[in-house]
């Protein structure tokens, strides 16, 4: 039953078309739905286009990396999608939503940040290695499009999940696949924050050197232990503690073995 589970949560693949780089539709043939507009919004993709839901396989992106062609072309599509204009073709919808107002507003290319499907992208780079893309991308994020007027955040608060990515986001860490567990480290904005756990403990997260010129991590302490992983354990950080990171100007690429990298599906076989 598990290896039954383990294949159908494989059944992404056979919507990704490997020519373009893209998640696809298929008709009720098995082809591609054409013709293929990559910022075409609805019918095929709910609220965004191919570039948001391209990359919704929170359970394994080590298995869309292997479709993308590696970690690299991750990166390169990841960047991509970063640089291009926030161009919107209503498509479906037959008019402009909200949403593709806010993508455009917000000015941030296709990482519509002001949408629940862009929430995870930023956190991707770590899942290619190099998180030293998204410290930057979250920092402008996080200070450019959050403050506490009226208009504080870059779209609607749905259920609390915007205010909820900033918290997780500020505090460095943010839970892009909930049921692995785990944390994908990102960048930290305080000073200094205290989580009072619900178990009694508490954690004492600090950051040096937080200026607005320092946008990469060059060291992380977890109890005074240099910590290499670019995800933390909930477990981990429910013994409370001290996180501690240190900014850097400059990034600091690193080599990761598998073990340091996040759960993904494709991983544990």
């Amino acid at each position: 039953m598990i290896t039954y589970y383990q294949q159908s949560a494989k059944n992404y693949k056979n919507l990704f078309d490997t020519s373009l780089g893209f998640m696809r539709a298929k008709n009720i043939d098995g082809q591609f739905v054409e013709p293929f507009i990559s910022h075409y919004w609805g019918r095929d993709c709910t609220e965004g286009s191919p570039w948001q839901s391209s990359f919704a396989v929170y359970h394994d992106f080590a298995g869309l990396i292997q479709l993308f062609g590696g970690k690299n072309a991750l990166i390169d599509k990841l960047i991509s999608l970063c640089n291009q204009e926030p161009l919107f073709d209503v498509g479906g919808y037959g008019f402009e939503i909200h949403e593709m107002s806010e993508m455009a507003a917000i000015d941030f290319g296709q990482l519509a940040i002001s949408n629940q499907p862009s929430f995870h992208l930023p956190y991707l780079f770590s899942f290619a290695g190099h998180p030293e893309f998204a410290q930057p991308l979250l920092k402008q994020l996080m200070t450019q499009l959050f403050d506490s007027s009226i208009n504080g955040y870059p779209g609607d608060e749905d259920n609390g999940s915007m205010a909820s990515w900033y918290i997780f986001s500020s505090l460095d860490f943010y839970p892009v696949c909930p049921g692995s567990g785990e944390y994908i480290i990102g960048m930290p904005i305080f000073d200094k924050a205290v989580l009072h756990l619900s178990n009694g403990q508490t954690l004492k997260i600090t950051t040096e050197t937080n200026h607005t010129q320092h946008q990469f991590i060059d060291k992380i302490f977890l109890n005074k232990q240099i910590y290499r992983n670019l995800f933390f354990k909930h477990e981990e950080l429910m013994k409370g503690g001290q996180l501690h990171f240190n900014l850097g100007i400059v990034p600091h690429p690193r080599k990761y073995q598998l073990e340091n990298y996040p759960f993904s599906l494709s991983n544990l076989e």
